[in-house]
């Protein structure tokens, strides 16, 4: 009676060398690319590390860290800006003890964390003005996730808490009187990354305005189509630059006031708010255009009114397709907030454009104008990949491209 000879072993599905066999090494053409390509791509790192770690001067940069941070905000005042930095921590912090560390404000606020760790880390070892500060923000970071860990009931009044941050946050970087530690700060002096980040929160208010314009767009009033069209089309058909001059020449006439009466800040986060909402409103036009119409018959067939239709089911399906479109909206909208150094505001982006012509930068052969870009890119990045990041988590949870 004959053996029957044995089976060759299956070939693996799985694992890092059936990945690299699989989309690197499939073929004879693609043998050589990815060689080729991987040849350039070392090429590179090896040169622009040699250049960061060897050849760069990073002296301008690490004396320059006020400017870029908060610009001409007078150093006895820093406590403020990284007490609201410490404070938005803590509250990210109590919402990740809640929701845990695996969630998307969980893995946010731990991204945020690291880097204020780095930061302080450095500010110790370089920064007296700064040396305890930025602990303290940490230290309140984390604080809060303990507070969140412990008692979880306290998401509850998380809403309100945000809301005084808010506001306390506002008054606390304006200042309240002449002098003492509350001293008044004058809008113009802020600039830097803090002003980024504030005229970045325009894409707050500019998504309700963007929700609302999109529902106008298609409601059966005339007047309320036509008025949502013509905006939308207007503010769409011309560059963000030209609607920052706008704002900071025809705002001031239009309200009836002088032109010194309005802080150059407030006037560019009205042109940032009102250019962000037109796009969000098309975003939003897409993913209403994208709701089968069977959608809201079922429902006007339940009982629902057009509101409750629209409110509780049309628009969370709408809003549910389109977050990568808005995610994208938001990231391009942070990178954008670097345009308003063409009205005279001292962004991030204008603060590296003067460091790099200072005297003491001059000296450096060669100039730090590539060092000092290459900082501000590599904050950029941190934070525009963050966003994407916390996109892809929210589709994952919402089954976004899923059945």
């Amino acid at each position: 009676m004959a053996l029957i000879p044995p089976r060759p072993a299956p070939v693996p599905t799985s694992g890092p060398v059936y990945w690299l066999r699989r989309n690197l090494f499939s073929g004879p053409f693609n043998t050589v690319l990815t060689l080729v390509t991987g040849a350039v791509v070392a090429w590179a790192l090896y040169n622009l590390a040699t250049f960061v770690f060897v050849d760069a001067s990073w002296e301008q940069v690490w004396r320059n860290m006020k400017l870029f941070g908060v610009y001409r905000y007078p150093t006895q005042y820093l406590w403020r800006p990284l007490l609201v930095a410490g404070v938005m921590l803590g509250l990210m912090g109590a919402m990740s003890g809640v929701a845990g560390r695996r969630s998307i404000i969980g893995s946010a606020f731990f991204a945020l964390q690291g880097f204020v760790a780095l930061v302080s880390v450095v500010a110790v070892l370089f920064w007296p003005s700064v040396r305890f500060l930025w602990p303290m923000a940490l230290a309140i970071g984390f604080a809060g996730y303990l507070v969140g860990l412990r008692w979880p009931r306290v998401v509850r009044h998380l809403p309100w808490a945000w809301t005084v941050w808010l506001v306390g946050g506002a008054v606390l970087l304006l200042g309240v009187d002449s002098g003492g530690p509350f001293g008044r700060v004058p809008i113009r002096d802020w600039g830097g990354f803090l002003l980024t980040l504030i005229l970045f929160t325009g894409i707050v208010p500019s998504f309700p305005i963007g929700v609302a314009l999109a529902l106008g767009r298609q409601s059966k009033l005339p007047a309320i189509k036509y008025f949502c069209i013509g905006f939308i089309e207007v503010v769409r058909g011309a560059p963000l630059i030209m609607w920052l001059f706008i704002a900071s020449l025809l705002l001031p006439l239009i309200l009836d006031v002088d032109a010194n009466s309005l802080p150059a800040i407030m006037r560019a986060y009205v042109a940032i708010t009102l250019f962000s909402a037109a796009y969000m409103a098309e975003n939003v036009r897409g993913g209403l255009q994208a709701v089968p119409r069977g959608q809201s018959e079922a429902a006007r067939a339940l009982g629902l009114s057009a509101w409750q239709t629209t409110y509780l089911i049309v628009l969370p399906q709408a809003l549910r397709a389109v977050i990568p479109a808005i995610v994208g909206q938001a990231i391009g909208l942070f990178k954008d907030t670097s345009l308003v150094f063409i009205v005279g505001l001292v962004d991030f982006f204008k603060v590296a454009d003067i460091v790099s012509v200072q005297p003491e930068s001059l000296l450096v052969t060669g100039g730090v104008k590539l060092e000092v870009f290459l900082f501000i890119a590599a904050i950029y990045f941190f934070f525009a990949y963050r966003m994407s990041i916390a996109s892809r988590q929210l589709e994952r949870r919402l089954g976004v491209g899923e059945r």
